[in-house]
């Protein structure tokens, strides 16, 4: 099997060279998701755009409503957004 990469998204010009999965040299998380992780353990601030797309991916989990984080730091609002696709692999039994 072939991994793909994902569509290249507005947080990804904040994904670091290397991810903080704590896999090291067997990281095989997209640009996306280390990006994420970047925000959500750091201080890295988030633009306006960069925001609106995180809560545009929430609302397409079901169960996570993009009103209920609209106010949350950058960090918890990546956070969130794992979580969401964390919770949306394991619905569909990815995980």
């Amino acid at each position: 099997m072939q991994y793909q990469e994902l569509p290249p998204s507005p947080v990804d010009s904040l994904a670091p060279p290397s991810c903080v999965c704590g896999y090291g040299e067997l990281c095989v998380c997209p640009t996306t998701e280390k990006a994420l992780r970047a925000i959500k353990n750091s201080d890295l601030r988030m633009t306006l755009e960069q925001r609106e797309w995180c809560l545009n991916e929430l609302n397409k989990v079901e169960g996570y409503d993009r009103r209920e984080h609209e106010h949350d730091w950058d960090r918890t609002l990546a956070n969130a957004v794992l979580c969401a696709w964390t919770d949306y692999a394991r619905d569909k039994g990815l995980l």
